[in-house]
């Protein structure tokens, strides 16, 4: 069997090289096909995947690729996990949004959309190169509208991809006092816009609104992926879970005078760490045992991504929460909407479960989060430029045409050079 990693020079491949130590025995003589754009980021990944794999005995090959299509022929599994313009790229979706009053963010809102014109092109590329019958297992953000879009306008199999539900879980059992070590949340919605009503330990159903009345609100502790004393503050009142990214929509103005008086975005202060983060990765990769920081994730998003190919490959049938075709899972959302539900992920790929309508006092709200995402999908595939306001207009943080209108046309010609289907 052959992988492609599209996007292997990330900081993330050392989570990714650790995923597929975690199932080195069940993937044993695979061939992986590392693609990117940046060589020398890419030389210190396939040098370290290559120094921790013959330490740990795991039977690997691994080939590097700066050619998309050398990478990708032959490949039954296309690992997509890539940002076109990188960090800096990143920089401008944050920032720009936040001069208009709206949260900058990389993949909700406006942020989101911007990253979202970037990214599919590069997948409807990878979608047309690919092998017939292969498997796109996205990771490329936003997850959501990406696999709509190489969904509904290719013959491609995707399957989209987001961990957040693990650290999401993670929070929830600390604020819970639970232990996560078997517990689980039916997570339901649309990527960055999940709510869960259902919970179980060890299988057991647990009362969530009992739990909830005796859940206390923390005080802040908030880090640039969890704010667990606003998630309490919103189960509280919602009476089930939130996903972290609901304080996006809940405490928008607030978050939005936060990150003005931050005075950094969260691009700046990854590009600030990185080349530290790189020294140390390159320094590791040249030990006969090498183990890189951890900095950039530790291996859970690596290990999701090998779980889910595993499931396809060995048919596995497991039970899942994953991005795709809606069906019937969500009755409060179209039948061809890209869902993040649980699904059983076995040989054909997910099955969406049948999960009932989303909780009414945000059914609206994801409802229009959806609204906006199938808009954005087509302005990315088609570079029409109507349907590009249309989808910033239909976006819950943007509360003016004026406003819509500005963030497009800044993004558009600070994005340029990634936009070849807006001419």
């Amino acid at each position: 069997m052959k992988i492609a990693i599209i996007g292997a020079g990330s900081g993330y491949m050392p989570g990714v090289i650790r995923g597929l130590l975690h199932r080195a025995d069940d993937l044993a003589g695979t061939e992986l096909a590392f693609h990117d754009v940046d060589t020398a980021h890419l030389d210190v990944m396939t040098r370290l995947a290559r120094g921790m794999f013959s330490a740990r005995g795991a039977a690997f090959t691994v080939e590097a690729h700066t050619g998309l299509k050398p990478a990708l022929n032959g490949a039954s599994y296309i690992f997509t996990t890539f940002r076109p313009g990188g960090l800096a790229a990143r920089h401008l979706d944050e920032s720009i949004p936040l001069e208009h009053g709206v949260v900058g963010q990389e993949t909700a809102g406006p942020g989101g959309f911007l990253m979202a014109l970037r990214s599919v092109p590069v997948l409807l590329e990878i979608a047309s190169a690919a092998d017939p019958g292969a498997w796109i297992v996205n990771y490329t953000n936003p997850t959501n509208i990406v696999t709509d879009a190489v969904a509904r306008t290719t013959g491609a199999r995707i399957i989209g991809l987001c961990d957040q539900f693990i650290g999401d879980t993670e929070m929830w059992a600390d604020l819970l006092g639970l232990p996560f070590e078997g517990l689980e949340a039916d997570w339901i919605g649309l990527n960055h816009a999940t709510w869960a009503q259902r919970l179980r330990l060890d299988g057991r159903e647990l009362d969530v609104p009992l739990l909830l009345d005796g859940l206390e609100v923390p005080g802040d502790g908030a880090t640039p992926w969890r704010d667990p004393s606003r998630m309490a503050e919103l189960a509280k009142a919602l009476g089930f879970l939130p996903n972290s990214y609901s304080k996006y929509y809940f405490f928008h103005d607030e978050v939005v005078g936060e990150l003005r008086a931050k005075g950094t975005t969260r691009a700046q202060d990854i590009l600030a760490m990185l080349p530290g983060y790189y020294e140390q990765v390159a320094a590791e990769s040249r030990k006969a045992d090498p183990d890189p920081s951890r900095e950039r994730g530790g291996g859970e998003h690596g290990e999701f991504a090998v779980d889910v190919i595993c499931a396809i490959h060995r048919d596995e049938g497991r039970r899942m929460i994953v991005n795709t075709r809606n069906g019937g899972a969500v009755p409060s959302l179209d039948a061809d909407a890209i869902v993040e539900v649980p699904s059983l992920v076995g040989r054909s790929g997910p099955v969406p479960l049948t999960m009932g309508a989303l909780p009414g006092p945000v059914r609206g709200l994801t409802q229009a989060i959806h609204a906006y995402e199938r808009l954005a999908s087509e302005a990315a595939v088609t570079g029409d430029r109507r349907t590009a306001l249309q989808a910033l207009m239909a976006h819950p943080f943007v509360r003016s045409k004026h406003t819509a209108e500005h963030i497009l046309d800044e993004g558009l010609a600070a994005h340029r050079a990634h936009l070849p289907q807006f001419g």
